[in-house]
């Protein structure tokens, strides 16, 4: 009755605890042991036999719930239990029994361990740029890659290298399935990152006149966003500036698919508009505050979707317009616009509205020439790519078209085209045009090696 007590009490306490027998059998077998040696003491035939077996591979033999090592001791009519030896990599496997039943448990064991899958690690490593792919939204990606593979996959903590260890763990088997799929996964990225800067290097520049006066910023349930990537506060993007008025109120679009998303919808908008038949069937009876048309800009003539933001009594009248998809504005005439086809406005709005991060200028405003070294560095409208980093956030009104606003984001822009990078905030406050705000962090900073994740960078 002893004996079945226990074993009812180490029954239930799997069942509870939810964990390996490893533990249990190491602190609950010792008096049932006891009990089993006494009703076979007086046999000569007894024996305890002692096997040795990996440490990592204890819980495999025990099994869930005890249900592998409870299996061998019925099929052997044994009791075993198992030792720890510190500091060695093996744990001991105790059988008590009959010499023939400790022979067949022994078998038995040895069988069970030879049959287990050896598992090895592997170290493989990927650009930085392709790990949010490979981690996926929320880790469904790598969880994809974990259960279509077996085996377990991990990525390191060092987000400032330039290639980021994978490791995974499993049988080589594993290993060749979850390595092709990280692969593939690499493959598409580098695939796509070719496709977007082939596209991207088709842009010309787009120059229009120099803002003497702030533009009234625009927003839009689909205007496009920028985000802290998950799990990534710091994480630093590639970026176009696409219009500016100072250093404190300019427009970024983030380099990415939708920015040749935003090529494709220009030339098929420009395409369609340049032909007078179809101009003829989009005419707009009355134009509004608010509205979104399409319109030519009149410095490459090719066609944008666009806002009107005001009105003019001129006759005949002119609106002044917001170029949605890159910050500026430009007067056009009421009769030169055109009802924007629905199709058109599948894209969200690209041109996202930010202040430089930690600077303020030198006086109540920012300088010509402050504004102009801001233009050079920054590359306005020229198409050559800067590194971005959010750095805060500032509530500003907002005008657009009866549309209420939200917070503008405060980046860090760094001008890497040259060989060394440029911290332009840093640059201005250099050159004598701005000073860091009370308060604002000053360690040394630099943009990250490789960012290339748009997907997770913007919202949907």
């Amino acid at each position: 009755m002893k004996i079945i007590a226990r074993s009812v009490t180490l029954a239930l306490g799997l069942s509870v605890c939810g964990i390996s027998g490893y533990l249990l059998y190491l602190l609950l077998k010792k008096d049932d042991d006891d009990d089993y040696t006494d009703t076979l003491s007086r046999s000569s035939k007894f024996k305890i036999l002692e096997v040795p077996v990996h440490k990592d591979m204890v819980k495999v033999l025990i099994g869930r719930g005890g249900k592998n090592i409870k299996l061998i001791q019925e099929q052997s009519n044994t009791r075993i239990n198992f030792k720890e030896r510190e500091g060695q990599q093996e744990a001991i496997c105790v059988i008590r029994g009959t010499i023939e039943a400790c022979n067949i448990a022994e078998n038995l064991v040895q069988e069970f361990v030879n049959n287990q899958p050896v598992l090895e690690c592997e170290d493989v490593y990927v650009p930085q740029g392709c790990i949010a792919r490979i981690i996926g939204r929320d880790g469904d990606r790598i969880r994809e890659i974990c259960c279509k593979s077996g085996a377990k996959v991990t990525v390191d903590d060092n987000r400032g290298a330039v290639n980021r260890r994978v490791s995974i763990k499993g049988t080589r088997e594993q290993i060749v399935v979850a390595k092709s799929l990280i692969e593939e996964i690499v493959e598409q990225s580098h695939k796509t990152q070719v496709q977007i800067e082939a596209s991207l290097a088709k842009r010309e520049p787009r120059l229009p006149p120099k803002a003497s006066e702030s533009p009234k910023p625009v927003e839009s349930p689909k205007v496009e966003r920028i985000s802290p990537v998950p799990g990534q506060p710091d994480a630093q993007f590639e970026v176009y500036v696409s219009a500016m008025v100072d250093p404190s109120r300019f427009w970024l679009q983030i380099v990415g698919p939708k920015a040749t998303e935003l090529d494709v919808l220009v030339e098929e908008m420009t395409e369609y508009y340049r032909k007078q038949e179809n101009r003829e069937s989009h005419i707009l009876n009355k134009v509004t505050k608010g509205d979104l048309v399409a319109a030519v800009f009149q410095y490459d003539s090719k066609w944008y979707r666009a806002e009107v933001l005001s009105l003019s009594d001129d006759n005949p009248p002119q609106a002044e317009l917001y170029y949605v998809d890159y910050g500026d504005t430009d007067l056009v005439p009421v009769e030169e616009l055109y009802e924007l086809r629905t199709d058109f406005l599948r894209l969200h709005f690209q041109a996202i509205e930010c202040f430089l991060a930690r600077v303020d200028p030198v006086g109540e405003s920012w300088s010509v020439e402050a504004v102009d070294k801001f233009e050079e560095w920054t590359h306005v409208a020229q198409w050559k790519k800067l590194s971005a980093k959010i750095n805060g956030y500032c509530v500003r009104e907002k005008t657009r078209a009866k549309r209420e606003g939200s917070p503008v984001p405060g980046v860090d822009l760094f001008d890497v085209n040259g060989e060394k990078d440029v911290d332009i905030a840093q640059e201005l406050v250099n050159q004598g045009f701005a000073v860091f705000k009370r308060d604002v962090d000053l360690r040394p900073s630099s943009r990250a090696t490789s960012v290339s994740n748009i997907s997770v960078a913007s919202s949907s």
